[in-house]
């Protein structure tokens, strides 16, 4: 019996939705098979409020060497000295993230150090990361409502290690056919590298373009740091901080 092209191309589609399916969630390698630091890839992030350093969120993910994400109960992480939860998040298609997640951890000594120990009872230096500087967002000044026929500028002084800003825009799109319904759309922005102090001015002939006018501008001081990790984690091993103050104005 002769199968037409098109009922292959489906069931070729089908066999590869499958084969990508039961790949997805096929289990990683068991923990009690990582027996050194060498065996593993490590992601450690942290988000730190610039106006709290106790303020934060911590997570770790671990990866097998096959590029698996794992974690089990048996295999401890701590940040200065704390363990940090473990938990399993199921996620769509029988899909799973092993996470190690805690929050408002203060860090010693300006620093967040991580350590793990492995089913085997080994114990290794991890990672460590910086901690933020704190710095007030009323060191940031600029006007919440600007008229479309000025020019506007932000001048921030004080934020100590911000060192990005980020810039997107949201513009009221302007439509031929006349409505009682006003359509908005947000725009990739810029990113900036800034220091702690400095002046930002975005000229008005640059607010509007042919069928569209800005509407509001969204900037982001972000302070971006990353740290350390044992030299002996697999490639692609990283450790990162960030924190940020969120400002934003309206164009009349």
């Amino acid at each position: 019996m002769k199968i037409n092209s098109y009922v292959q191309t489906r069931l070729y589609i089908l066999l590869c939705g499958l084969y990508f399916l039961f790949s997805s969630c096929s289990e990683p390698i068991p923990a009690s098979k990582v027996t050194d630091i060498s065996d593993i890839k490590a992601v450690i992030d942290i988000y730190q409020t610039l106006t709290d350093q106790n303020d934060n969120s911590i997570s770790v993910s671990l990866y097998d060497r096959k590029g698996k994400m794992f974690g089990n109960d048996s295999v401890n992480i701590t940040v200065n000295g704390k363990k940090i939860d473990y938990k399993i998040v199921q996620g769509l298609y029988y899909t799973k993230t092993y996470l190690y997640h805690t929050e408002k951890i203060a860090p010693e000594n300006n620093q967040y150090e991580f350590q793990i120990q492995l089913a085997n009872g080994k114990k290794f230096f991890l990672g460590s990361v910086p901690s933020l500087k704190l710095s007030s967002a009323r060191n940031i000044i600029y006007k919440e409502e600007v008229p479309l026929s000025q020019d506007f500028s932000i001048h921030w002084s004080g934020l100590q290690d911000v060192n990005v800003l980020y810039l997107s825009k949201t513009v009221k799109v302007n439509t031929k056919e006349k409505s009682n319904v006003e359509t908005f759309m947000e725009q990739p922005g810029d990113t900036i590298k800034i220091g702690p102090a400095g002046t930002y001015t975005l000229k008005k002939e640059k607010f509007s373009k042919p069928g569209e006018t800005l509407d509001i501008l969204a900037f982001q001081f972000t302070a971006e740091k990353t740290g350390t990790v044992n030299p002996k984690l697999l490639k692609g091993s990283s450790s990162k901080i960030n924190g940020y103050h969120d400002e934003h104005t309206t164009f009349k």
